[in-house]
């Protein structure tokens, strides 16, 4: 789904200030007892805000939106549970202090001012109607305390563009999960504003945790923290990196609180939403743990990425080079595979890409994996011996059915494909036909078709992309690896099937 990232609206609506740590009253609650036990982090959410709607003369569409959000929320909660490990907050840190009325536009209940929630971070969540906006969702945080974080927050859904979206569609579905993935990140500490407040190893801030710097002409943030800086080192092969560069444009919610999108594409912390997959990279696990907010950030949960990997200090301060894949040229490389081969593509500047810095972007028709694309048809099956599905990626060739004249053209298009289990050989369908890629480049001849199909770039590295769940988890789940995580009550290897609560 489109989507540009909201946190600016309620950075600029909403001013809160942290609440001094010593401020905070102590309490003799039994959580106190268990500071030094760290717990998978428990996040709750109070969804009064919508309770209205079940009288709306539109209820039953609202109430549909409704529990696809909340079913979103909740899958959000269990993902961030899995990811991050915290140390209890007291009793008396959990309950609302401030002496604002309201956390975003949820009316604050009088109980959560004297009885704290048993839980790390609560979450007031609410509704918008503008269909004429391209902000899906928004969120942030209404109460922080100093050197131990957020512990209330909001998230906003936009029911009028939601309205035109079908959500039971698993693939829909997904979309708005890393949607909601995205938003509760920025409530846990990725905003620019935050940065101040975050805290190293012995609770203090950070030195120098940002600085300037002009690359491409332009002057931007990099971010320093340590965790983040020595993996930007790793990640790029440049030991003299200076930072990761923070978004530059977009505004005051997307400059300064997202990761640059020249730098490292498709990842969930980007300014605007994938449209493919995005990935949960190390560049924002090692953020979470350079907020200095959480006991433990899970490694395993990190997601690979290969976009830039070991291009040197030149990729992220110098010229964007055309002749690596990470970019291309406009016109001459419009129809070619994107990056991760998820399908044709064609090339531009793009909203958040830096001047001369045209990337690929797929057409809304050739995703490979989308079976409902009007690109699938027999025909094209005829004539190029296409296949879309969740086992198809993208690769560029000439094939065309020998039946009609070759223009030799070199374009992306979709087939099955399977590797074997070292990633060295990679088997592609055409048709009813296999071929297989031992070599890098290498253009294969397929009987009945002229022309030819090219293999990948680098067959290791397109084999350790990352892959979509079996029927995207039945909009009943999220995706991590190639497996599918459910919902509770919903159970199988694509949490089809139901058992009750």
């Amino acid at each position: 789904m489109e989507h540009q990232c909201g946190h600016d609206k309620f950075k600029e609506e909403y001013k809160y200030e942290s609440i001094p740590s010593d401020s905070v009253e102590q309490s003799s609650d039994i959580r106190n007892l268990q500071f030094k036990q760290a717990r998978n982090m428990v996040i709750t959410y109070n969804m009064d805000y919508f309770k209205p709607l079940a009288t709306s003369p539109l209820k039953d569409k609202l109430i549909g939106i409704t529990n696809s959000c909340e079913k979103a929320l909740n899958l959000a909660t269990q993902y961030f549970s899995r990811l991050i490990k915290i140390f209890p907050k007291k009793e008396a840190d959990m309950r609302f202090k401030y002496s604002n009325k309201k956390c975003g536009l949820v009316p604050i209940p009088d109980i959560d001012r004297s009885q704290g929630k048993n839980s790390d971070l609560h979450l007031y969540i609410s509704y918008t109607v503008e269909p004429g906006k391209n902000t899906l969702a928004y969120a942030g945080w209404c109460q922080f305390i100093d050197r131990l974080g957020p512990t209330h927050g909001t998230v906003n859904f936009n029911l009028g563009l939601l309205a035109a979206k079908n959500l039971q569609d698993p693939i829909v579905f997904e979309d708005l999960m890393e949607i909601v993935i995205h938003e509760m990140t920025h409530v846990l500490g990725f905003s620019d504003n935050d940065v101040p407040r975050w805290v190293n190893s012995k609770g203090q801030p950070h030195t120098v945790p940002i600085v300037k710097f002009v690359t491409r002409g332009v002057e931007r943030l990099f971010l320093r923290t340590p965790h983040v800086l020595a993996f930007a080192k790793k990640y790029y092969g440049c030991e003299k990196l200076l930072g990761m560069p923070l978004e530059n444009q977009g505004g005051s919610g997307s400059a300064g609180s997202h990761w640059e999108q020249t730098a490292i594409a498709d990842e969930y912390m980007n300014a605007s939403s994938s449209h493919t997959q995005a990935h949960f990279s190390g560049f924002t696990t090692n953020l979470l743990r350079d907020t200095g907010f959480y006991a433990e950030v899970n490694f395993s949960m990190e997601e690979a990425m290969t976009y830039g990997q070991g291009k040197g200090c030149e990729f992220i301060t110098g010229k964007c080079d055309q002749n690596i894949r990470e970019f291309c040229t406009p016109v001459q490389d419009d129809g070619l595979c994107d990056y991760y081969h998820y399908g044709s593509s064609s090339c531009s500047i793009g909203e958040y890409n830096d001047s001369d810095c045209n990337t690929s972007k797929i057409y809304a028709n050739t995703k490979c994996w989308d079976t409902n694309s009007d690109f699938n048809t027999k025909q094209n099956q005829s004539v190029y011996g296409v296949k879309f599905g969740i086992n198809s990626k993208c690769f560029n060739g000439t094939l065309l059915n020998k039946n009609y004249i070759q223009n030799n053209k070199l374009k992306g298009n979709c087939y099955q494909y399977q590797c074997n289990r070292n990633l060295q050989q990679l088997i592609i369908e055409v048709g009813d036909q296999k071929i297989i890629c031992t070599q890098n480049l290498a253009q294969i001849k397929v009987s009945e078709f002229s022309g030819y199909i090219q293999c990948p770039e680098n067959i290791n590295e397109f084999c350790g992309f990352k892959k979509y769940c079996p029927n995207y988890c039945s909009a009943n789940g999220y995706c991590l690896k190639g497996q599918c995580y459910c919902a509770n009550g919903f159970y199988g290897q694509d949490c089809s099937n139901y058992k009750g609560l």
